[in-house]
């Protein structure tokens, strides 16, 4: 659950370390953003190796988030910290390459090319009929 000034990291080779959110996008009046919604986020840190300033504006696509998300099969899916990857106007990926793994909810969204520049989406799933954990890696 990703709202207004909440501080994300980044997973691509685009030189930012760490953005804050300013707007989440996708309706009017719209408060929170969940795995595979768009935001608008300000640059508040950087690696030694950028691509991008300190305050320059981009969109960023959340691809994971500490919020549980239920499935309709009876899964669930979380993880430890909210992680976005930066994209240009034209909906293309300013890096070129990740680390680590994106949420499920992209495929759903049809960004492709992200999951196939990522090669992985692994996520860790929560049975609540058994109680049990489960990974579960699916490659293109």
């Amino acid at each position: 659950m990703i709202q207004v000034q909440t501080w994300l990291k980044t997973i691509d080779n685009s030189g930012a370390r760490s953005v804050e959110c300013i707007q989440t996008l996708g309706g009017f009046n719209r408060s929170f953003s969940y795995a595979s919604d768009l935001v608008l986020v300000s640059i508040k840190r950087l690696r030694l190796q950028r691509k991008v300033k300190v305050g320059q504006i981009h969109l960023g696509l959340i691809t994971r988030t500490r919020k549980q998300t239920n499935f309709l099969d009876g899964t669930s899916s979380f993880c430890e910290n909210n992680v976005i990857l930066l994209i240009n106007r034209k909906k293309r990926v300013l890096g070129t390459r990740f680390f680590g793994w994106v949420s499920r909810n992209l495929r759903r969204k049809k960004y492709l090319r992200i999951l196939l520049l990522c090669g992985r989406h692994v996520l860790l799933f929560f049975n609540a009929k058994h109680y049990k954990y489960k990974f579960r890696s699916y490659s293109i």
